[in-house]
């Protein structure tokens, strides 16, 4: 019974449910990635403690696990450097999409894939968001690119 277990435990560790993976990029650049510090993101209209990062460091990446529940999941970047801080900014970013259910093992259940039907963002310091394959599924990659304005070096 135990190796059966053992079995079941690996194949849902395999085929986990879908997460989507962002990297950042600067505005017009999809082969540098930037790492941004002072941005807290969290979930709009979520059911408590959205919060997925709190500006306590520079990231360059993170995964927006989307709604199974919903065709629409929301993200709130807001801006934690002082002059932004203070006028409250904020870039809102809506992801709409399919689920897709998949079954995976009588032991595992269910996992989604979701099929990007439209991004949509404020564009304040966001410049847009794209989804290159157009799908997220429980492939471990980078499935979405965010591009945000930064300042040219040297000017």
């Amino acid at each position: 019974m135990m190796s059966v277990s053992g079995c079941s435990t690996e194949e849902c560790l395999q085929n986990k449910t879908a997460l989507p993976y962002a990297g950042f990029y600067p505005s017009g650049d999809s082969e540098k990635q930037i790492s941004v510090d002072s941005l807290e993101i969290y979930g709009y209209d979520v059911p408590g403690d959205s919060t997925l990062f709190d500006g306590s460091r520079a990231i360059s990446s993170i995964y927006l696990p989307f709604r199974p529940d919903h065709d629409t999941t929301v993200y709130i970047f807001r801006y934690l450097q002082r002059e932004l801080a203070t006028a409250d900014i904020k870039d809102t970013v809506r992801f709409i999409y399919t689920r897709n259910p998949r079954f995976v093992s009588s032991a595992c259940g269910v996992s989604y894939v979701y099929d990007i039907k439209s991004i949509q963002c404020t564009e304040i310091l966001i410049d847009s968001v794209t989804a290159p394959r157009g799908i997220i599924d429980n492939m471990d990659n980078e499935n979405l690119r965010i591009y945000f304005r930064v300042a040219n070096e040297g000017n």
